[in-house]
């Protein structure tokens, strides 16, 4: 008790001060007036806005390949089935038709890049097996 008279004396002063600045706080605003309400609002309805328009930006654009050269490219698809696709991907000089379902890839199968050995393969699978008997165009 013999600090508590001093203490008190010197926190009057700053006790004072605070409850003065709250009444002119107080007088000057109203915490639920039509005015907050309508900023709040707004607020919100900005916020949404922007996600809203960022996933429409990233289902638009986020598909776009991102810088540089990939060792892996892909060529090509086709949708075969509700959840199956048949992928045509370019590996270092090797061209790949794969199978992709969903928890599995299948390589069903390998092309050669060179232009004659494509045409010549295909030739084959064409006529079943035998290679074409005209020259090579």
């Amino acid at each position: 008790m013999k600090y508590g008279l001093p203490l008190f004396a010197l926190f009057c002063d700053s006790l004072a001060a605070a409850d003065a600045v709250q009444e002119k706080i107080a007088g000057t605003t109203t915490p639920l007036g039509a005015e907050s309400l309508f900023q709040t609002a707004g607020g919100l309805l900005f916020i949404l806005a922007l996600i809203l328009g960022g996933a429409w930006l990233f289902k638009r654009y986020g598909s776009l390949p991102m810088g540089g050269k990939g060792l892996v490219k892909v060529i090509g698809g086709a949708s075969v089935g509700a959840r199956e696709r048949v992928v045509l991907i370019e590996v270092e000089n090797t061209r790949l038709l794969l199978g992709v379902a969903p928890g599995q890839v299948r390589t069903l199968h390998r092309l050669p890049m060179d232009e004659r050995a494509f045409r010549h393969a295909f030739d084959e699978a064409r006529q079943g097996g035998k290679p074409e008997q005209g020259g090579e165009s």
